[in-house]
């Protein structure tokens, strides 16, 4: 009898590693905020799409209100990791801007090279999770690094989607219009109203952004999403600045 239960438990054993495990991670939060967080990413170009994203290729113009020039500026965005590369460039200026927590976060200003501050570095690494378009990759896939509350807006009758990391911190938050688009969003770093959204293949962002005390305001000119990380030898400065 011993060695029939013992025959049964190791067939039991065998089907139940047989067949593909449920998924044990996912959304941290409350259960309504988590379905108006899906239903913003199926605004946005659907939940499966989103879900397959590594990276992303913006060309955004921007205005800054101090500025005589706008400038072009072409960002490789790293949806894995906090990692970013852009190059800012009109008919005066020249700026490339790359972070990585391998290399830190440099800059090559009009041919000067300079590495940012720590300070600066952190703050980087801080706010990179919560980008709205990497927020929409860990909905889309269910990242259990993310909590989703819902939070008062300072629109009247709005609320707020908030997104806590896993120190229970708030680390940025995003306001929905009626049709589950977002309007405002935030980290704790910066604030940014954005405006209707516009198709870009198979993706919908936000076709324009203006920062909350009017500073900066960008329009989008074209994006690019791949299911393919972004090159690692973006991220390093060029050789002749390595230590």
């Amino acid at each position: 009898m011993k060695r029939f239960f013992l025959i049964m438990i190791m067939i039991l054993f065998c089907l139940q590693n047989s067949y593909p495990q449920k998924e044990k991670s996912g959304l941290r939060g409350d259960p309504a905020a988590i379905a108006e967080a899906k239903a913003m990413v199926e605004t946005m170009g659907g939940m499966e799409i989103w879900a397959q994203l590594k990276s992303l290729h913006f060309v955004h113009r921007w205005y800054p209100w101090y500025k005589v020039d706008s400038y072009l500026e072409n960002e490789i965005l790293d949806l894995t990791g906090p990692r970013s590369w852009v190059e800012m460039e009109s008919e005066i200026y020249h700026r490339l801007r790359v972070y990585s927590p391998e290399h830190k976060y440099w800059n090559i200003e009009n041919g000067k090279f300079a590495l940012a501050s720590e300070e600066s570095f952190n703050n980087a690494m801080k706010r990179a999770p919560f980008h709205y378009c990497r927020l929409a990759r860990g909905i889309a896939r269910g990242d259990a690094f993310y909590e989703v509350r819902f939070g008062k807006g300072d629109i009247p009758r709005s609320r707020r989607l908030e997104f806590y990391g896993p120190d229970g911190e708030l680390g940025g938050w995003i306001i929905l219009n009626a049709r589950r688009e977002p309007i405002v969003w935030a980290t704790t770093q910066y604030r940014y109203i954005l405006g209707p959204m516009k198709q870009f293949g198979n993706l919908r962002v936000p076709n324009w952004g203006v920062y909350e005390n009017g500073s900066f305001f960008f329009e989008m000119v074209s994006l690019e999403g791949s299911n393919q990380a972004p090159d690692a030898s973006l991220f390093p400065p060029p050789a002749e600045y390595r230590d």
